[in-house]
């Protein structure tokens, strides 16, 4: 942890599992499983490279804010889970690559999406107790009269 920062329970698990994320999609890319060569790349298939690492580094600015802003950290992993359906399901059209989809990236791009809907619904829970911290009166040392 940083410098005595502590994180609660869900913020924690969507640590986890932005952690989790960043790794699938490296495994996802030619330094993991990728074999299809550059060449076999479609225009469209440009724009999926763009929107991976607008995501990718989405995910990990998420990470960095996890540990002083909250909020601004969950936010950042809602958009960039849902940016990531892009690609998943722009590959499964068939729409960024003239070849199909190697084995083992079909069963990452699975597992990125059961990991997406987990970053999201982890990251709507933190966005939404932050929010509800946020809004709760201070005290100000003064007692309301009874």
């Amino acid at each position: 942890m940083v410098s005595g920062v502590k994180l609660s329970r869900d913020a924690m698990a969507l640590f986890v599992v932005l952690l989790v994320c960043v790794l699938v999609i490296i495994l996802l890319t030619p330094i993991g499983f990728e074999t299809r060569p550059q060449s076999d790349l479609m225009t469209l298939g440009y724009v999926a490279i763009g929107t991976i690492f607008t995501g990718l580094a989405l995910f990990l600015l998420s990470i960095g804010f996890l540990f002083r802003r909250v909020r601004l950290a969950s936010s950042l992993a809602i958009i960039a889970s849902i940016l990531f359906f892009v690609p998943i399901i722009g590959d499964r059209a068939g729409a960024f690559f003239s070849l199909p989809i190697p084995p083992a990236i079909n069963m990452l791009e699975y597992l990125l999406v059961v990991v997406l809907f987990a970053t999201l619904y982890l990251a709507s829970r933190v966005y939404r107790k932050s929010t509800a911290a946020s809004k709760q009166p201070t005290d100000s040392g003064k007692q309301t009269p009874q």
